[in-house]
């Protein structure tokens, strides 16, 4: 036997080597057709892949093609699998002429197998062998009571997100760090969330979807903490979390074991949820209850809280468990299916409360309004959580010293509950994060009955280029988990495929639509990765740019690319399920635009001061034919009190796309409006804030035009030797706030390397302010100028400056306007392929100015770069001539001011010459980074352009002029060179304006 072996030995390698020779011989034939299918693959699907033919096989006479793996990195729709097929039959050498084409192959998964429904925009799901529309119809286990449903958007739907790393501890260094370098101003464990939590969950959850995240999702670094049983002893001074109350009435007993607060500080291994006790109460089937919780906390100061509860799921735990939640702006009112998501912390919203013990959260045993009594006979109560709060899990004898939501998830997830066994096969913090993210929406689902729809992980990247391109966007998934191509429930792991294509295709084409045409796409990468490998549902892992890449990084730094690509992701998503559910789709619209509120005309043809008008247009997507609106929502805020949840217009009018709705209001009060748009899919964030008021007697009126709406990246400075983000010529302007803000960047040579993340090369940033917020535009400053317009006796009425260019007649009867710039200035979006966005004074609004004061209305304008904008510029943009000579003659023969300079003054001091402000104290603006008003860093020096002009203040330091009074005989204007709203002392505003008001 072993001879015959031996003999078969040679003759079978002999055999062996000719095949490969042979193969080889083929593919050497099929080098020229091959380089030019790689040139047409890239054109056409407009990707960066690294293509490569292992091999190519005869069958008789037939031909199979063995790509390598990066075949399968393109995005394949079964028409682009017939056009590869036509173009590579097409590409035969003569000498294959007579040989049909097999199958090909990426690697050893063929190539059809790889198709996935292409990305549309008409709101029709996409046929797919994959879809389950058996599951398309289910509840969210935590329902808004009377919330919206939207049947064509993500209601019932409930995802796990994550933003990628946080800040660990390093146990072989000892030591707090980031998990990865700090460069251009920021670290991908803080970068992340500037996509995540202000933009891309609210989006999800505007459609309707509910959220769960491993990581703290509230930046607010205060917590209280309400419980049933007693809390850790000792003082709660600093931004150590509180202790609030707990109250029950009615018949509750003990539920066993559950959360305590029980340890200042806490060990990686320490579970709070098996500290304490629960409690239970049989519920009711009717809506009145016989029994409640009620959870007070002490709100050490004014703000907005994330609230989360937690409770136990017992044998009977009811599946409408009714919880009400009070706050400044009303009450808030859920169902909460107990018997999914016990043990843990369960988000139920983020909400302003007052400092001190005004608001609470209510449990009760009834059945919620509008609800009919389901299953399960016992509601469960444990603790109660308001704030996200500080780190509390201490590691090598030391706390992280910074907010919990800047911490990697590992941290989070213990506070939470989830027991350190699910980590334990890993070493080391940092493995255990990270590899921990699909584990714990595998439990979560497995163990806790979250019923999870898809994952995601968002990321950014590292790389860079040495000639200035884009990096780009780079999508991961899984296709093989322990040899299996099934998730736990049994449906294909190529769902996640089709989630992955469909989430990088639309990100990168709303990219180039509207920002940077040449946006590389990366490839679509099938790879064992944890995230996308060990989830229970479909996972897929974004790396949407380079953190590491200067180009990427000035798109990066924008807040309108952030909530662009957010808004990619999401739809992505939404797309992804309307395909894996056959249910159609919309878009929720965009906000709505060209606001404005005014008081109604009386009978006798005065303003009523007891009705205002409210007017908008919706905005049109481009991108998007059904993000259109159906409805709106109108949130109100009277003085300074909270928003309320809104309440959906049913009777507003509408004349050539312009919509009004009239509300009552009352002399003597503030009213804050904010319009949402809302259809099928879900709503809109909410438009920018408008303001009315009107002292209880007779008053002169103003209007208040918004003409801030710039959020931006700092400027930059870029040459062959060095580069970078330039924060002391302007910082950019955040959206609302930013919480990825980390230090300046100080290392700016191009040439250097990266060599450690403590030694990160070109862009390399200090970390000393990590874990601060930074105040951006919040879009409300009508309301802190109309507070001191009333203070001075005035009504007054408000609008945004695209509503009044467009309507001039918003100032017919105002005896003065009020003009808000901010730091409005023409800003270029990254290397400046798209228009640029922001200028101050637009043609259409110059021409409202000059109409308003040929009628003789006066003007008070200020801003950071009112005369940057017209004379000069911050950003390395174009300026023509003709229309900077316009901008120019406007300024001087209308507002009476010359631009003087753009660093008229650093030391944020301005103090009152001549007798216009005679007596006036110094007054003092925000001028550095801080987290209650943005920063005018620098502002404008104005000089009088004529002789009727005068200067009224002047920077301290420099002396400067900083304030122009012109009298044009039949109107005034005072133009100040900084933001009137930035300035530190509202007393201070408060008699600036009126000082100001009255030369009117």
């Amino acid at each position: 036997m072993k001879r015959w072996i031996h003999r078969l030995l040679p003759a079978g390698l002999a055999l062996l080597l000719a095949a490969t020779l042979q193969a080889q011989n083929v593919r050497n034939d099929f080098r020229t057709a091959t380089d030019s299918l790689k040139v047409l693959l890239q054109e056409r699907m407009q990707a960066n892949v690294a293509l490569g033919v292992n091999q190519i096989l005869k069958r008789d006479k037939v031909l199979d093609f063995y790509f390598n793996r990066e075949l399968g990195s393109f995005s394949w729709s079964t028409e682009d699998v017939a056009w590869l097929q036509r173009t590579l039959r097409s590409l035969f050498p003569d000498s294959y002429r007579d040989y049909s084409l097999g199958r090909i192959y990426a690697y050893r998964t063929p190539l059809e197998g790889l198709a996935t429904p292409r990305l549309g925009n008409d709101g029709k799901p996409v046929a797919y062998e994959l879809s389950s529309p058996e599951a398309a119809a289910q509840e969210s286990f935590v329902r808004q009571v009377g919330g919206q449903r939207f049947r064509r958007g993500m209601s019932g739907r409930t995802l796990a997100v994550w933003q990628s790393h946080g800040r660990y501890y390093n146990e072989q260094e000892g030591r707090w760090m980031w998990q990865r370098a700090p460069l251009h101003r920021t670290v991908e464990d803080l970068y992340t969330q500037s996509y995540v939590l202000p933009f891309l969950i609210p989006m999800l959850e505007n459609a309707g979807a509910y959220v769960m995240t491993p990581r703290e999702r509230d930046t607010q670094v205060m917590e209280v903490i309400c419980d049933n049983d007693p809390a850790f002893p000792g003082a709660r001074d600093g931004l150590l979390r509180r202790a609030g109350r707990y109250r029950e009435t009615g018949s509750w007993s003990a539920a066993g074991e559950g959360f305590a607060d029980a340890k200042r500080e806490y060990a990686v291994d320490d579970n709070p949820f098996t500290m304490g006790t629960a409690r239970q109460a049989a519920a009711v089937g009717s809506n009145v209850p016989t029994a409640t919780a009620r959870w007070t906390p002490d709100i050490p100061e004014r703000g907005r809280y994330a609230v989360y509860v937690s409770y136990k799921t017992v044998p009977g735990s009811t599946d409408h468990a009714h919880y009400t939640v009070r706050h400044l702006g009303g009450t808030t009112e859920f169902s909460v299916d107990q018997r999914v998501g016990g043990g843990t912390w369960i988000y139920l919203g983020t909400f302003e409360f007052d400092a001190g013990t005004d608001g609470w959260v209510e449990l009760d045993n009834a059945v919620p309004a509008g609800a009919q009594p389901g299953s399960g006979d016992t509601v469960t109560a444990d603790g109660c959580k308001f704030g996200g709060g500080m780190g509390r899990i201490a590691r090598g004898g030391q706390l992280s010293g910074l907010p919990a939501y800047t911490e990697a998830s590992l941290y989070w997830t213990r506070w939470a509950g989830i027991d350190a066994s699910y980590t334990e096969k890993w070493d080391g913090d940092y493995t255990k994060d990270l590899a921990g993210h699909g584990t714990w929406a595998t439990m979560m689902k497995k163990e806790r009955g979250v019923p999870f729809d898809l994952t995601l992980a968002v990321h950014s990247d590292a790389g860079a280029t040495q000639n200035d391109s884009i990096v780009g966007t780079l999508a991961i998934y899984t296709l093989l988990n322990e040899n299996s191509s099934r998730l736990p429930d049994g449906r294909s792991r190529a769902l996640a495929r089709s989630m992955s294509d469909l989430v990088q295709t639309q990100l990168v084409q709303d990219i180039r639509a509207g920002f940077e045409p040449e946006w590389s796409r990366r490839e679509l990468w099938d790879r064992s990765y944890s995230e996308s490998r060990t989830t229970p549902a479909p996972g897929m892992i974004i790396e949407m740019l380079s953190h590491q890449n200067f180009a990427d990084m000035k798109y990066g730094l924008d807040p309108t690319f952030r909530f662009a690509v957010s808004r990619a992701i999401y739809k992505g998503l939404l797309k992804f399920m309307s395909n894996m559910y056959e249910v159609p789709y919309e878009v929720q619209p965009l906000p709505v635009r060209t606001f404005s509120v005014r008081f109604a005309t009386g009978a006798d043809g005065r303003p009523d001061r007891s009705r205002a008008v409210l007017q908008w247009r919706q905005t049109p997507d481009p991108l998007e034919p059904t993000a259109v609106a159906k409805g709106f929502i109108l949130q109100t805020r009277i003085d300074d009190r909270a928003f309320d949840e809104g309440r959906i217009l049913t009777d507003y009018s509408a004349q050539d796309g312009l919509y009004s709705f009239e509300v009552p209001v009352t002399p003597g009060h503030i009213y804050s409006f904010r319009i949402l748009a809302w259809n099928d899919g879900g709503r809109s964030f909410p438009s920018e804030t408008l303001a009315i008021g009107s002292p209880a007697g007779d008053a002169r009126d103003l209007l208040i035009v918004n003409n801030f709406y710039r959020i931006s990246a700092p400027t930059w400075f870029d040459t062959p030797v060095v580069a970078g983000f330039d924060a002391a010529t302007d910082s950019g302007v955040p959206y609302l706030e930013d919480i990825s803000y980390i230090g300046e960047n100080y290392q700016l040579r191009r040439d250097l390397p990266w060599v450690d993340d403590d030694n990160a090369g070109f862009g390399a940033s200090y970390t000393d302010r990590a874990g601060e917020k930074v105040a951006g535009n919040t879009f409300d400053y009508v309301y802190v100028h109309g507070k001191a317009a009333l203070a001075a006796g005035w009504a007054f009425c408000s609008a945004g400056s695209e509503a009044w260019a467009e309507n001039p007649a918003l100032g017919a009867g105002c005896a003065a306007a009020d003009l808000i710039c901010g730091k409005q200035v023409t800003t270029r979006i990254g290397r400046g392929a798209v228009p640029n966005r922001f200028q101050v004074f637009p043609a259409p609004l110059r021409d409202a100015i000059s109409a308003f004061t040929a009628g003789g209305g006066s003007l008070l304008l200020s801003g950071s770069y009112i005369g940057t904008d017209v004379w000069d510029r911050i950003y390395p943009i174009e300026i023509d001539k003709e229309d900077r000579d316009a901008r120019i003659r406007f300024v001087e023969n209308t507002l009476g001011y010359t631009w003087r300079s753009n660093y008229a003054g650093r030391s944020g001091l301005a103090y009152p010459v001549g007798a216009t402000y005679a007596g006036a104290p110094e007054l003092r603006f925000s001028n550095t980074l801080n987290p209650e008003i943005y920063s005018a860093e620098n502002v404008n020096g104005l000089v009088p352009a004529a002789s009727t002009a005068r200067t009224t203040l002047r920077y301290r330091g420099s002396d400067v002029s900083a304030a122009v009074f012109y009298d044009a005989g039949s109107y005034k204007v005072a133009s100040f060179g900084f933001p009137l709203e930035t300035l530190r002392s509202p007393d201070a505003l408060a008699s600036l304006m009126a000082s100001t008001l009255s030369l009117f």
